[in-house]
């Protein structure tokens, strides 16, 4: 007979490492996953850390601060772009900021 995936010792020890991490600790890996995802979201694009877009300006490894006062910029309309500004107003300053430094290094 096969074994269960997880097993019943899988199971409770996965649901014990739910309960002992702080609720405040679970926000910040939920923040980072977010702010992961929204990069992924940028790659479309602009493209990656390994893939140039021959028709976007590529944003991987450029400089946070200049990545974040662009996407406030746009954020604003002080820098009008037809999808950017759009994009760039569904998220908080703290979440643009995030994007910012994690595009800036990876």
């Amino acid at each position: 007979m096969r074994a269960p995936f997880l097993g019943l010792a899988g199971v409770a020890a996965a649901c014990l490492m739910t309960i002992a991490v702080p609720a405040q600790a679970q926000q910040r890996i939920a923040a980072v996953n977010d702010t992961v995802l929204a990069a992924q979201a940028c790659n479309v694009c602009h493209g990656s850390a390994t893939y140039v877009s021959p028709t976007m300006p590529p944003i991987h490894g450029a400089d946070a601060g200049a990545l974040y006062s662009a996407l406030i910029d746009f954020k604003t309309d002080k820098r009008p772009y037809t999808i950017m500004g759009r994009i760039a107003r569904g998220y908080s300053d703290e979440q643009l900021k995030a994007l910012a430094d994690y595009l800036s290094k990876n």
